[in-house]
């Protein structure tokens, strides 16, 4: 098997292992008697020690063997979801989310720098959609299964979650591939520069943060909200699952294209349709209509994750440590949202983290379009400085 087959497999595998037990842990806490705010505590605590720990495993990425560090990860986030079977209290369960989280920063960094390294700008655009696409499927699936798998036992989830992740390690410690054919980086164009790249990078960022926040507060927030709405498990599996199919419709989308990058109104309309979509969660019940405004979430994910990690890894030699960076951004949007949705949920409404999203929303669009204008007008100032030169140049008179 090619390696990048064999990664693509491995992002499925483990986003689906990790979504059926993230779809269980909120609600086997509920059944503990749980709190709203300690349901945010534990999406804040896992995705923190995730991204605190991206901060360091994205240069182990860059220094060590990739593939030891993702079958290492795999293996010790097994034994964790193995621990999870027999929680019994809130805090145990709190203790193996952040465990759990906190090991996948040694498993991402190392797979997509795996996966950038030495490809070209049409081979990454190509390569990180698939990716994309497969680690989307796996975290469709997650919900979809989950639900059903809950019904039947509320530990049954971590169960396979263990057994999927067991075999996960020993398919990469093992398992024999051979190298994908890649071809050296081109240059960027003369019209998008190093500065465009890096500009363009902190706007597509941004979006993520925005998109991941909401992602943090519907993970966590949701469940209690759809159980005060009387939503089965797995009618809230088919909902959480929705998003996630959205995004895999636009990273198919992306690999087709390449109109989207250096553009800003890529990472706009998904942020205005997101805004809507929080509109309808806040003032609507019914769970078809909920799932619509779910697929909103999804449109924003998949956009601004396929710019930002395009951003990150084209033209970068550290592909390790930029990956990780990238994995940060999204982590402190996670962090955040079930932070700060939690405590609005307690202390105001069920309702009120989703338009603090419409808030984040709106600011981050803002700041995107300030960066933009930005580069608009220190083009139209190089563009006005090169008239100029060439406008002195042929009006000098020759000796």
């Amino acid at each position: 098997m090619r390696t990048d087959h064999f990664l693509f497999i491995t992002a499925f595998t483990m986003d689906f292992c990790t979504a059926l037990v993230s779809f269980a842990v909120p609600l086997v806490a509920l059944s503990l008697g749980a709190s709203i705010v300690e349901l945010g505590l534990i999406g804040t605590t896992g995705t923190l020690a995730f991204t605190l720990a991206c901060s360091f495993t994205g240069k182990l990425a860059d220094r060590y063997d990739r593939r030891r560090l993702m079958g290492i990860s795999s293996i010790a986030t097994a034994i964790v979801f193995m621990s999870l079977i027999f929680a019994s209290s809130f805090w145990e369960l709190l203790i193996g989310a952040t465990l759990g989280w906190g090991l996948m920063a040694l498993f991402w960094p190392a797979l997509q720098a795996t996966l950038a390294e030495g490809r070209n700008q049409a081979q990454l655009v190509k390569t990180l959609g698939m990716f994309n696409m497969f680690w989307t499927i796996g975290f469709m699936c997650g919900p979809l299964f989950g639900g059903y798998l809950y019904a039947i036992h509320p530990r049954l989830t971590f169960t396979v979650g263990m057994a999927g992740m067991a075999l996960l390690s020993l398919a990469i410690f093992f398992m024999r591939f051979k190298p994908a054919d890649v071809q050296k980086e081109e240059p960027l164009p003369d019209t998008h520069k190093s500065g465009d790249t890096a500009r363009f990078r902190t706007m597509a960022w941004i979006a993520s943060f925005s998109a991941f926040f909401m992602v943090g507060i519907l993970n966590n927030q949701f469940p209690k909200l759809a159980a005060e709405l009387l939503i089965r498990p797995e009618v809230l599996g088919v909902l959480l699952a929705i998003p996630r199919f959205a995004q895999f419709l636009v990273f198919l989308l992306v690999r087709y294209t390449t109109r989207w990058q250096f553009r800003l109104m890529p990472l706009i309309i998904p942020q205005i349709l997101a805004i809507i979509g929080m509109v309808i969660v806040t003032t609507q019940d019914t769970p078809m209509v909920l799932g619509l405004a779910f697929g909103t979430i999804g449109l924003l994910v998949g956009a601004s994750f396929s710019a930002s990690q395009f951003y990150s890894f084209f033209q970068e030699e550290r592909k390790g440590e930029r990956g990780a960076r990238n994995e940060m951004i999204i982590g402190m949007g996670m962090v955040s949202g079930p932070f700060v949705g939690g405590l609005l949920a307690q202390n105001v409404g069920l309702r009120a983290p989703y338009v603090l999203c419409c808030v984040v929303l709106v600011t981050a669009m803002l700041l995107e379009y300030r960066l933009y204008r930005k580069k608009v007008r220190n083009d139209e100032a190089r563009s006005d400085t090169s008239g100029f030169q060439r406008t002195s140049y042929n009006n000098e008179t020759p000796e």
